[in-house]
């Protein structure tokens, strides 16, 4: 609204100029007037002539050039008019266009926001299709979809064969271990046997032996030397014990060891040793082996000395 009136009040103050630029018209309309006047004045005050008739033709050119200058005015305030209002309308076009101008900047404006939105989608497209483009090159540089298959299948294959001889690894070793199990059991049994056994063949050797017949007391007392001797060098049942078995449990350790499974030692053709014979075997080797260290053992124990004589007499 404000640009309407600052517009407005501008064109009426050219108007207002252009009227007042140029006077010269409206002067002479002045002047013919004052002329007129004049004329008719001193036409009025004037003496009448000899026949009694006043001067007519001063005041009838006066008259005459005021209407003309009145009439060259007034076409000239039509032209002013006409002017104005060509001026008018072609304000108001102005306006009709500025509105125009207006409206479609405000379009335009809206088409700008449309087209940003419509780049940003294409731009978004185009990368799109440019990372499809990407993924396609790599998925033709792949195989082809029957050979990916054959892969699979062929490790699903392997898979289940190697599932198979793992399961098949897992029982060897369950019955391998339920094997040896079995075997420690029976050793453990057998040593029990192999105590009972010498405990049975130890018993005879406890009885009483007779001493053979020697000169006075002398032979008796030196007897009775040499078996004290004989007992403090010769082990007693319960230290063989505990040293047979510390033996045989490191032999058995070194054999798990070295020999994890001992049923792969048994080639075709050869029968498996009776565990009884192996205890038997390792239980005579550590007496063999104190026998030839030069160690002898008569049998004689402290309940198979005969008695003091010196005990008899008191």
């Amino acid at each position: 609204m404000q640009a309407n009136r600052c517009s407005i009040a501008i064109i009426d103050h050219i108007v207002l100029a252009r009227i007042t630029n140029d006077e010269r018209p409206l002067k002479r309309v002045i002047k013919k007037f004052h002329n007129y006047v004049n004329a008719s004045t001193t036409s009025a005050s004037a003496p009448p002539l000899l026949n009694g008739v006043q001067p007519i033709v001063p005041i009838e050119d006066a008259k005459e050039a005021f209407l003309v200058e009145l009439a060259s005015f007034q076409l000239l305030l039509k032209k002013s008019v006409m002017t104005c209002e060509a001026e008018t309308r072609q304000v108001e076009e102005y306006q009709k266009e500025r509105q125009k101008i207006e409206q479609e900047h405000e379009s335009l404006k809206v088409q700008i926001k449309e087209l940003k939105v419509a780049l940003e989608q294409a731009q978004v497209l185009r990368r799109r299709k440019m990372e499809y483009d990407v993924v396609a090159e790599k998925i033709h540089n792949f195989p082809s979809r029957e050979e990916l298959e054959q892969e699979i299948t062929s490790l699903e294959n392997d898979m289940a064969a190697i599932c198979s001889e793992n399961e098949i690894q897992d029982k060897t070793i369950q019955g391998h271990k339920s094997a040896l199990d079995g075997i420690v059991a029976e050793l453990a049994s057998l040593r029990f046997l192999g105590r009972d056994k010498d405990a049975v063949s130890e018993a005879p050797s406890m009885r009483a032996t007779p001493i053979p017949d020697a000169p006075g007391g002398l032979s008796t007392e030196a007897h009775t030397d040499v078996s004290t001797r004989a007992n403090s060098v010769m082990p007693t049942p319960s230290t063989k014990e505990d040293i047979e078995e510390e033996k045989t449990s490191v032999e058995l350790e070194s054999q798990k060891v070295e020999d994890p499974n001992p049923d792969d030692d048994i080639e075709m053709g050869e029968l498996e040793e009776d565990p009884k014979e192996k205890e038997a075997a390792v239980k005579k080797k550590p007496l063999v082996e104190e026998l030839e260290e030069g160690e002898t053992f008569d049998g004689s124990s402290e309940l198979s000395e005969p008695p003091d004589d010196s005990e008899d007499e008191l």
